[in-house]
């Protein structure tokens, strides 16, 4: 199995982007600590006069200028690591940082200057990225970056800058009681975080296991609805056909009441034939994988086509379709009749569930690369409770409901789903009696 495979199923919390972009804010993070700590060295000697080696911490502090535009400059070359990759990367960061931390506490008192405490931070950080067993030898870097650190001060094998004129560095209690209080302290940190991320990665791997199941029943869900729907169709079009072949041939023969029961059949398989229709819209646009070789879909065109087809329909309520838009022609990527039958489910609705003499306003325009068509009614409009479940498949709305006995539910979660396959969005708003607005929103190329 590939490391990077490996490594990404140990830390289901982390991948490559979210590793380079933690790599993005650590060097951002180090350009704020090079200029914040210029600064406080050079309030430091102009305006309090510490006795400190000014020259050799500027020099450092370059040093780490230059590191850091380094790691920014291989950060904007190469744009894609590897898992593995960037976990070393930011491992070297760490190590790095660690070994200069110890000469900047070095340069700027050692033990008498509490910037030692700046230690934890890559403790904390290094406990939350890298594996179990790395954050412990990080935490035992660090002890051994500072206790050698003390340790060459308190003998002499270095100079001791002081900063409050004073031989605590010398003092052996103190500097044993300091490493043994830096040493809980780095240790505890890295056990805390360690645990904590353990659990969590364990809570995530649950989560995914059991994302992973919902999603095989949804899938075998879906089949069954595509199987059910296609085996149906069928015979309830045999069933149809034959209803509608008497009625054509030996209606005019047929008593009113036996006329009735077969007209009555026929509508009935018509709606059953149209429920089947749509699940097998809706299980297909669910399956549905966007290949590359989409066409160009006039989407202008699409719309004039469907509001020509439900002129009819709105002729016969007297309802005026306005339709404004500034384009002859606007191109998508995508298949034509996904179009189709997004606008022919919301324009229908429109006229649908409208009043008498009402108006369907749609609107097309172009805002920050997207673009937004807005379809809106003057009709029943859509209740607060009813707003965030149209979109749930088999769901109508109870004032749709008794509107418009029949129904299957489906229509809205169609358009949802063909949107959403497209990287599109759709937002509703709406106020009781008063009308809907659908908004959809799609990416332009």
């Amino acid at each position: 199995m590939d490391i990077n495979a490996i490594l990404a199923e140990r830390f289901p919390f982390l991948n490559t982007s979210l590793l380079h972009a933690r790599i993005a804010w650590s060097i951002r993070l180090r350009w704020v600590a090079v200029v914040g700590f210029f600064l406080a060295t050079l309030s430091a000697r102009f305006l309090v006069d510490l006795p400190l080696p000014y020259e050799a911490i500027w020099k450092t502090l370059l040093t780490l200028f230059f590191l850091n535009l380094a790691y920014y400059i291989i950060l904007k070359i190469v744009k894609t690591f590897s898992f593995f990759a960037e976990l070393v990367f930011l491992t070297f960061h760490i190590l790095i940082d660690l070994v200069i931390l110890t000469y900047i506490v070095h340069l700027t008192g050692g033990i008498e200057n509490p910037i030692y405490l700046f230690y934890i931070f890559h403790v904390v950080l290094s406990s939350i990225l890298l594996p179990r067993w790395l954050p412990y030898i990080i935490a035992t870097i660090v002890f051994f970056l500072f206790t050698v650190l003390v340790y060459s001060e308190h003998t002499g094998l270095i100079y001791h800058y002081s900063i409050f004129e004073s031989a605590s560095h010398k003092n052996e209690v103190l500097n044993y009681l300091t490493l043994v209080i830096f040493t809980i302290t780095v240790y505890f940190s890295s056990y805390i975080c360690t645990n904590f991320m353990h659990i969590f990665r364990d809570s995530k791997r649950q989560i995914d296991h059991l994302y992973d199941q919902l999603q095989k029943a949804d899938q075998q869900k879906t089949q069954f609805f595509q199987y059910a729907s296609h085996e149906l169709k069928s015979p309830i079009i045999a069933i149809k056909a034959s209803i509608d072949g008497v009625l054509s041939s030996f209606g005019d023969q047929l008593q009113e009441k036996p006329y009735n029961v077969l007209k009555r059949a026929s509508v009935r398989s018509e709606q059953m034939l149209d429920i089947i229709r749509e699940l097998l819209d809706l299980t297909r646009n669910r399956s549905i994988i966007l290949s590359n070789h989409l066409e160009k879909v006039d989407v202008i065109k699409a719309l004039n086509e469907v509001i020509q087809n439900e002129s009819a329909t709105a002729e016969s309520n007297n309802i005026e379709i306005i339709f404004n838009c500034a384009f002859s022609e606007l191109f998508l990527n995508g298949k034509e009749d996904d179009f189709q039958k997004l606008f022919n489910n919301l324009i229908g609705n429109a006229l649908r569930y409208n009043k008498p003499g009402g108006k369907v306003y749609i609107n097309v325009k172009l805002e920050n690369k997207l673009l937004l068509i807005e379809i809106s009614d003057t009709g029943i409009g859509i209740s607060p409770e009813d707003k965030n479940k149209i979109f749930t498949e088999f769901y109508r709305a109870e004032n749709a409901r008794k509107k418009i006995s029949f129904g299957t539910g489906l229509g809205l979660s169609i358009v949802k789903q063909i949107a959403e396959n497209y990287n599109g969005q759709i937002l509703v708003e709406s106020d009781i009696l008063k009308g809907s607005t659908f908004k959809l929103t799609f990416p332009i190329q």
